[in-house]
This record gives C-alpha cells, structure tokens and sequence, in this order.
C-alpha cells in the first residue's frame, strides 16, 4: 500500500536546478531546508565562518563514458568550467582545486542515467573519501545536474560543463547547505495576473531506496513576501535572497531581472532577480552569491565538512606564461608508431594539456594528454599514417586552469619504424583479459634477440600509468599489480622491444 504524508510547513525533498530553457529539469537537487540549514538561520552568529580566510577545498572529477570508453567529455571544456567555478567563489573567499587525476569511467547505464537512485549506486561505487566527488555524464537523471547529499557528491550533464557555465557553482551551492531561492515552486506555475497563495503545496517522491520505499511526500512551504516579513521561514530563509516563484530555466532583462512580472500574497509586483546562481535564471544573468549565502556555506564547510581542509596550500599559483612548443615543428614528417612531442616548462604549471587533431581548429581530437613533464609520445596507433597533424599545449595546476594555449605547431607521419612481424620475433599474451580490478595482470612474453625492452600501461586518455623495464632474450612472466587499475574501463598495454612495438586493450571491470 502506497502513503501519502502531508508536511506542514516543511520544504521537502528533491529534484529541481540552473540550465538553460531544454526539455530537461534544469537541477536535481533535494528541494527543502536542512536541519542543520534551519539551526544555523535561528542562530547564526552562533557559527564559525572565518570570513576573511581563502578556504581551498578539493574536487574529483569523475568523467563517466560508454562501456567501450567512448564517449568522455573533452578535458578543455572541463578546464573552462572550473575556471568559471573559481571565479563565482571568489567573493566567497572559497576556491577550489582538483584534487589527483582525472577518474574515468566507462559505463553506459551511469553515463546516461535516467534516475537518481543510478546515480547514487555510481557515486557510492566510486566515490573518493573527504572531497567533493564531482561526476560529468552524458544524462544525469533527466535534469541539467544535481547535488546527493545521501551520497555527498554532485552529477553534471556534459552540454552545461563549459566556459561561462554556472551549473557547477549551483550544485556545489547546495553540497554546501544552500537552497533555490524559489524554494516550494518546484515543479509548479501560477496565473502570473492574479496574487499569489500565502503557501504553496507540491509533491515530491523522495529517494525510495535511501530514505521511504512505499511513501509520497506532499510539501507545503510558505511563499515569501515582498515586504520581507517573513524572509527568515519562507522559501529559502535567507532575507538577502528577494521573492522569486519561477521554477523553470529564464532570461533576465537588462537589469538582470525577470522578464515576467509576479504578484506576491499581497499583490505586490516584482521580477525575480537574475543574478543569484541559485535562481534557474540562464547562465548570461548569473554572477553572484549573496552575503547570507556566502556565510552559510562557509559556516557550513567549518560545521560538518571540515574534512575537506586537509589541504589548505595547493598549487593554486597563476599561469602568465605559455610553453615554447620545441619539436616537432614547421611540419617535420616523424614516424607514425614514435612520435614524441616537447615543449619548454613555464612558471607555476605543474602538468600540461596536450592536444592533437587533424583540424587546425581543434573542433575533433585525435589524442588528447594530461603529462606530469614537458614531452610525450604518443602511444603506438593512437594516429594515422601520412596525415598533418596539429597540436598544442595548455599549461595548468590542481588550482589553476585558466591559461590559454600555446600557438599550434604541426608534424606528418611518415612510415612506422623498427616494426616487423610478431610471429617471427616474439609471441605474447595477456591473461585474464577482460580482468576483475583486484586481480593481478600476468603477461607472458618470448623473443629470440637479447636486449632490453619494456611494457607500459596507459590510460585511454594516453596517460602513462606504469613502465617496467625487462629483458626480452628470455620467456618473461611479467604481473601488473591490481593498484594500478583505479578505475574500471579500457587501459592500453605497450610492449617496446625496441625492435617492434606490440600493443593491446585490456578491460578492467569491478
């Protein structure tokens, strides 16, 4: 049998957001105010919030694709959204940084998924410990992102993860305590003619499997008045944050405010303010927190998220310089299977960005490389024979992902090199393959020339993850430990006898 419970005067549970008008709910985030949001509004003074002190908190970032390793958002749109993140938190004297490498996933039942209950399996699945666990998905439940706070971690769809983008300060503005300021008008409209309710009922289903299995919840909130009578207990309890009822994605006005005129209970006009990144106002209206906000996310981080200030220096230094790119340049023909980029190091850039495509505008990657040095070659197959390629560099650090990219250079792939056929020279294998993420990889390995060789593990966004050097005279039984493998999905394994170079996929699945 199916409940129904009625809340008096409780703003609820679930789903709602910041996007642009798309056929999608522009947030998923529960819509209702904590306790601990409602203890800290009765009182706020009462908290800490150590207002004048930057507060560095670390992010993952989680990029889901498709079982075949298809599909991953590009990582520059990524830079550009967390350099835009940066800049909405800056008042807020919050910043953030990305905490480790990128964690990718390959799985197509998280990389569009339809409900939030997919989305908590895959965020208690792979979620890092004492950061904000930050997915980008194709499809993150139908809506444009959203913030679990039953798993403390927020989901972002790939279309809204880019430059100028305020969809990842929303949703990190409710991990971080704070609600819509439309709070009670999810889901519902109003004659817009008319006065409005003192108070507003929705229904919202929670999380079945988290919280009720067999419940409804319909909710009841106030709606706040223009004259602020009863700011601190309607909507979203801030008195900073002016009336707004408009639920759905809109376009501000030259003064940044609603085009749609609204009555409050009282049959006041007024327009929604278009600034605030907690409203569902368009990205192009969005610039701010408000004062209240700021300080009860920052009391909220000192309060209950204390475990993310464990790092309170990260490489955060600004980037005005960019890279020399070195070789290969002016169109240098290189062979196709040994192409090795280099470029000069610049002040403050503790990795690089490296791209490669066949299009002078970078509109389609060939390869794309996040490198701890300043060279790389690029892994055996990821190009084409007797193509021009273009490629650049963008300097970056864990805090810092605002610099531009270098100028392109060029290089043509000619022949392969030092590559003859496997069956003469040597036989391999590669045992279990696809393999369970905690078990050994066992490589069996013979040749007939005595020199020394290696194997190499990469990532499918060509990251080097493990090289081992060996002696290819001899059968070789070589293990690669499980710890290599952080992620399920797709990982490439190079053998360089230096002769030939031999290259498979392997499957790693939890």
């Amino acid at each position: 049998m199916k409940h129904i419970i009625f809340t008096c005067i409780l703003m609820s549970i679930f789903i709602t957001g910041n996007a642009q008008n798309l056929s999608y709910e522009p947030c998923g985030t529960p819509s209702y105010r904590s306790d601990w949001l409602k203890r800290y509004q009765a009182n706020p003074t009462s908290y800490r919030n150590g207002v004048d002190t930057v507060l560095y908190i670390p992010l993952t970032i989680h990029i889901v694709g498709k079982d075949d390793g298809t599909g991953y958002h590009p990582t520059k749109p990524i830079f550009d959204a967390f350099c835009t993140l940066n800049e909405d938190f800056k008042d807020a004297n919050i910043q953030f940084y990305i905490e480790g490498d990128f964690r990718y996933i390959d799985s197509a039942s998280y990389y569009n998924h339809g409900t939030v209950i997919k989305g908590y399996e895959m965020m208690i699945t792979n979620n890092v410990p004492n950061t904000i666990n930050c997915y980008v998905v194709n499809n993150p439940a139908n809506t444009g992102g959203y913030n679990l706070p039953s798993a403390n971690a927020i989901c972002l769809r790939k279309s809204g993860t880019n430059s100028g983008s305020h969809t990842w300060a929303h949703e990190i503005g409710h991990n971080l305590s704070i609600q819509h300021p439309f709070l009670g008008w999810e889901g519902d409209t109003y004659n817009y003619n008319t006065a409005t309710p003192t108070t507003v009922t929705y229904d919202y289903t929670l999380f079945k499997p988290i919280l009720y299995t067999d419940t409804t919840i319909i909710d009841t909130a106030f709606v706040e008045l223009m004259d602020g009578s009863n700011c601190t207990f309607a909507a979203d309890g801030f008195c900073d944050t002016p009336p707004d009822y408009l639920s759905f994605g809109w376009q501000c006005n030259g003064n940044f405010e609603s085009q749609q005129l609204q009555k409050d209970p009282n049959n006041i006009d007024f327009r929604s303010d278009g600034t605030n990144i907690m409203s569902y106002s368009f990205d192009a209206c969005q610039s701010r927190f408000t004062n209240d906000q700021i300080m009860a996310m920052r009391a909220n981080i000192y309060s209950t998220k204390s475990s993310y200030l464990y790092n309170q220096n990260p490489t955060k230094d600004t980037i005005t310089q960019l890279p020399t790119l070195t070789s290969p340049v002016a169109g240098a023909t290189e062979p196709v299977n040994q192409v090795s980029l280099n470029w000069s190091s610049v002040t403050g850039a503790t990795k690089y960005l490296v791209e490669v495509s066949l299009f002078a505008s970078f509109s389609i990657l060939q390869g794309e490389y996040l490198v701890s040095g300043t060279s790389f070659q690029i892994p055996a197959g990821d190009l084409l024979e007797n193509r021009t390629y273009n490629w650049r560099v963008k300097p970056f650090n864990e805090g810092y992902t605002c610099a531009g990219y270098t100028s392109k250079e060029t290089f043509f792939t000619g022949s392969p090199v030092n590559t003859i056929s496997i069956t003469k020279e040597a036989t391999w294998s590669i045992f279990p393959n696809p393999i369970n993420a905690q078990q050994p990889l066992l490589i069996n390995y013979t040749g007939s020339k005595n020199q020394q060789g290696s194997i190499s593990l990469y990532a499918m966004n060509g990251q080097k993850i493990h090289q081992r050097i060996f002696n290819t005279t001899d059968n070789q039984s070589i293990t690669i430990s499980p710890s290599h493998f952080k992620t399920d999905g797709i990982y490439i394994v190079v053998i360089d006898t230096g002769e030939m170079i031999l290259q498979e996929k392997v499957m790693v699945i939890k």
